[in-house]
């Protein structure tokens, strides 16, 4: 019995022992096998172990490269030459030429290149100014601006500064290569001006030059240098407008707005009002439901721009950076005379201020309407809209309101440096409603002391409790951030 086992047992450790050495030499050979692919010598069984050593031989890996059958996208670019400087920011001559400089470059070959000139405000001969150099019956991919084509003039050449007029002027480098049609590829500003030079002087104001000195406080801050450019459109001293307007961040859509450095800390309260304020307006016109007042500007038309008033006797608060018009295209805003009684009754008559309102935490300044009068995107009658923009922030934040010209209404503008016949509280032509406000005045001692008695500011109330739940299209506190 024991005989019997050790030998069953003997049998069964000679065959693992079998199985083990059979599986080491089939590995042996399949790594064998496997060298050879990576090096390619032949794989060596065991009757070739005492076969001489085949010489090594590099093992390298083969890809196959299948080169590509679409040709690269068209690119065109500009490199400015040091030799001859772009005007960038430049005062140029009045009557003097400048040489171009620079190269265009192409991946492909190169059809043409154009220099465009256009001057703000005038639309007159020479306007618009644009020379051109055909490339195409050269195969190049590269051009100099100072290289003469075909043996003729070279776009430099072509492009005489002394043809321009006084102004501030944008040029464009536009280019077209094959596959592709003209594309901008460089652009700068410029000013071209005369020798002679007029000052702005007091009796340039009709009746706002106090005003304007009063606010600004030195004559040099506003009082600047101009040249005129074409209509009532001037040309300001480069160094004055360098220093004193400055771009701000505004509505709608994050618009830049160029204004005048001592107007930005009264352009800023303004945002914030904008931003944090919140109203409703419902009734003929439908519900607008709880909006932030910054969606009540549409439409933005412009801050800072040289010139005078149609008289081209006045100078135009515009050119300080100190006024800003928008919803200029709400026939209500336009500047017409009949525009001051139709504002005038639309609000007083048809526009009922029914208080502060809380709605989901949120409160607001809640407006019933029962007009006919056409609405703005937002639904808020047109006849309103300016209104309510002054009412609730541009009045808040210090700023004048141009409906209130003695013989005419400018609703579409909103001015600090000028004099404004009436006041938002004028006991006949004063359109206020609003006189305790949710939020704070954030206005300067200055500010706050020029301001009449009953615009001074007011404690914040206790949000009152509607007697009615208002129903509203609000959906909870907007999260956006003051631009």
């Amino acid at each position: 019995m024991q005989i019997s086992s050790w030998s069953r047992g003997r049998k069964i450790l000679i065959g693992v022992l079998g199985g083990i050495g059979l599986s080491g030499l089939l590995t042996l050979l399949g790594f064998a096998a496997f060298r050879s692919v990576l090096t390619g010598a032949p794989a060596q069984t065991a009757a070739q172990t005492d076969a001489p050593t085949p010489t090594a031989k590099t093992w390298t890996l083969s890809v196959d490269y299948v080169p590509s059958t679409e040709a690269p996208a068209p690119l065109l670019t500009f490199r400015k030459d040091s030799a001859y400087p772009m005007p960038e920011n430049a005062l140029l001559p009045l009557g003097e030429d400048y040489p171009l400089g620079g190269t265009v470059y192409s991946n492909r070959k190169l059809t043409a290149v154009t220099v465009s000139i256009s001057c703000s405000h005038n639309v007159q001969a020479p306007y618009p100014y644009r020379k051109t150099v055909n490339l195409s019956a050269l195969e190049t991919a590269s051009y100099r601006l100072t290289d003469p084509i075909g043996g003729g003039a070279s776009l430099s050449e072509l492009v005489d500064f002394s043809e321009l007029q006084v102004g501030v002027h944008t040029m464009k480098i536009v280019a077209s290569c094959e596959g592709m049609k003209s594309v901008e590829i460089y652009r700068c500003r410029f000013s071209v001006a005369g020798e002679e030079w007029e000052t702005i002087a007091k009796e340039n104001f009709s009746d706002s030059h106090d005003d304007a000195l009063k606010f600004f406080g030195d004559e040099k801050k506003f009082l600047y240098r101009y040249q005129w450019v074409n209509g009532r459109y001037i040309l300001a001293d480069p160094e004055w407008e360098a220093e004193y307007i400055t771009s701000i961040t505004g509505y709608p859509d994050e618009s830049p707005w160029l204004v005048h450095v001592d107007a930005v800390p009264y352009f800023e309260k303004a945002f914030d009002y904008l931003n944090t304020t919140y109203l409703r307006v419902h009734g003929t016109n439908g519900d607008t439901g709880v909006i932030p007042a910054a969606r009540l500007i549409t439409e933005y038309n412009g801050c800072y721009v040289s010139r005078f008033t149609s008289s081209l006797k006045s100078i135009s608060h515009h050119a300080f950076g100190t006024a800003v018009d928008v919803n200029a295209s709400m026939t209500p805003n336009k500047n017409v005379a009949e525009n001051k009684a139709l504002i005038a009754d639309d609000v007083k008559q048809h526009l009922v201020y029914n208080g502060l309102v809380s709605t989901d935490d949120v409160i607001y300044y809640d407006f019933t309407y029962d007009g006919t009068y056409g609405s703005d995107p937002n639904g808020v009658p047109q006849t309103c809209v300016n209104y309510l923009l002054y009412e609730l922030a541009f009045f808040r934040a210090g700023f004048e309101w141009a409906h209130y010209y003695k013989s005419t209404s400018d609703a579409m503008h909103f001015c600090l440096s000028e004099f404004v016949t009436y006041s938002h509280d004028h006991k006949t032509e004063g359109l206020r409603k609003v006189f305790v406000y949710c939020e704070p005045m954030r206005l300067t001692e200055d500010q706050t002391a020029a301001l009449p008695t009953a615009s001074l500011p007011t404690p914040a109330p206790e949000t009152p409790a509607p007697s009615k739940p208002p129903q509203t299209k609000q959906s909870g506190r907007p999260t956006g951030a003051r631009p």
